[in-house]
């Protein structure tokens, strides 16, 4: 049996070259075919897997086993891998990409979803003929039953062990491991990268002034949801422990406005910066409007939402999206915000938010193309941008005004030495030291900042800066 090392692999560990449309048209519509259409797109399998469930309708339980495929088997793909290539007698690299993807799959349903092995196997086996021949279908059942009787796996780290066994037992590039290691410490890094492989938790925003919370607990308990409130006080807030089988919430509730999913950890900058009724707030690389809707919600008809963005697109959905819910206070504004803001965005504001473009690190569990896009230098390069953006932002407050900077990374390049530059220049601004609603958050503080602990029940980790210009 011939080992074969992941870091030896071309570019994403995977042939580069394409199947041929013949062996793709031949998949079916049912939840493997649709994952492993998604997935011969690389990185770009979660954008594919949407189109096409978009396109085919297929019935629900298709489309979670087919998004539970795909988000697992991307994200797990190193340590697939690596249990593959114990059975292959050539480099895994060697073989034909639609083989890869449908061993890699059968082997995720094996090791990690404990999907009986007789249905892994037998489905893949479907597959590998499907998209191949012969030949790749008895591969395919070789591999995957010799895997199945032994099950194994890349061993978990010890104490003292290097990053790089963490990042192939959790299927990450061993730069990433060594960020977790550096910035939470070895034993806390380990549980994290476990937690960044398990489902992410599921938060619902309300708009309260078209669905009450008590109403919403209520709808959502009959239709068989578990929930519960936010740990961190957010009144808008429903976590989703766990779905129904069947059903789901109200479309009426999403196309309406009245609700819609947004992260518990993005939830929190809207209450941290804590826009009230009446005030004008700049909210600076607003992107689709997410966290813009819900500021617009507590700002009331009396106050004031500039929306900056330089993605049109984006801004586009953000005018529909803030339509539909009608919030008729919100100006969107296209401009670059590394620059002079546009003349038409207030420079007395009481409050901005600074949405900073990052490296997404803290999505790592939520997104599970974002281990694999990033590179070592993003962290760098994303904190020279954001340098610019909060030195911009920092003219548009009024004296006695705040700020608020937020990041979804964990690394430092980006958070607390982006911020403490700031400050060392900025005589006229202080930090306020952000207050916890309780203890045990999974929250750490760095100084008077705070960063949520990505993996750890579900959470994203998110950075934030509450920050206050002297009167």
């Amino acid at each position: 049996m011939r080992g074969f090392a992941f870091g030896a692999m071309p570019k994403d560990g995977l042939r580069q070259r394409r199947p041929t449309g013949q062996s793709v048209k031949r998949l079916g519509g049912d939840a493997r075919s649709l994952s492993l259409r998604a997935l011969l797109n690389g990185n770009d399998a979660p954008r594919v897997l949407r189109e096409e469930i978009a396109a085919i309708r297929p019935p629900a339980v298709d489309r979670a086993l087919a998004t539970k495929l795909t988000h697992g088997t991307l994200k797990m793909r190193r340590a697939l891998t690596w249990s593959v290539q114990r059975f292959l007698h050539q480099p895994f690299c060697e073989l034909e990409r639609p083989l890869q993807w449908t061993l890699l799959m059968g082997a995720y349903q094996l090791l990690y979803l404990r999907i009986p092995a007789h249905s892994a196997v037998n489905e893949s086996v479907r597959l590998a003929r499907a998209s191949g021949h012969a030949g790749t279908a008895a591969l395919a059942n070789a591999v995957l039953r010799k895997l199945g009787a032994q099950g194994v796996k890349p061993p978990a780290p010890r104490p003292g062990d290097t990053p790089h066994v963490l990042a192939l037992h959790a299927s990450l590039p061993d730069w990433i491991a060594a960020h977790l290691v550096d910035r939470f410490g070895p034993a806390l890094a380990a549980s994290i990268a476990s937690g960044l492989n398990e489902q992410p938790s599921r938060a619902l925003r309300l708009s309260l002034e078209l669905l009450s919370l008590a109403s919403a607990q209520k709808t959502l308990t009959e239709e068989g949801f578990e929930i519960a409130q936010s740990r961190y006080g957010i009144p808008e807030c429903l976590l989703v422990r766990q779905f129904p089988a069947r059903g789901g919430v109200s479309q009426t509730w999403l196309t309406s406005g009245a609700a819609a999913w947004q992260s518990e950890q993005s939830q929190w900058a809207v209450q941290l910066l804590d826009p009230k009724v009446g005030e004008t707030v700049v909210d600076v690389c607003a992107g689709r409007g997410v966290k813009t809707a819900m500021i617009a919600g507590r700002l009331g008809p009396t106050g004031r939402i500039y929306a900056i963005d330089d993605d049109v697109r984006k801004l586009d959905e953000l005018r529909r999206a803030m339509s539909r819910r009608g919030l008729s206070n919100v100006q969107a504004v296209s401009g670059d915000a590394r620059s002079a803001f546009p003349a038409s965005v207030p420079v007395q504001a009481d409050a901005v938010l600074v949405d900073a473009p990052c490296s997404a690190l803290g999505l790592l569990g939520r997104r599970a193309d974002v281990r694999w896009r990033k590179a070592p230098q993003d962290p760098a390069r994303f904190a020279q941008v954001q340098r610019r953006i909060l030195a911009q932002a920092a003219t548009h407050v009024r004296p006695g005004g705040r700020m608020l900077y937020v990041t979804c990374s964990t690394d430092r390049r980006e958070d607390e030495d982006v911020v403490d530059d700031f400050l060392s220049s900025s005589a006229e601004w202080e930090p306020i030291t952000v207050t916890l609603a309780a203890d045990g958050l999974g929250v750490r503080r760095v100084g008077p900042y705070v960063l949520t602990v990505p993996g750890l029940d579900g959470a994203d980790g998110f950075f934030y800066a509450s920050l206050h210009r002297r009167a």
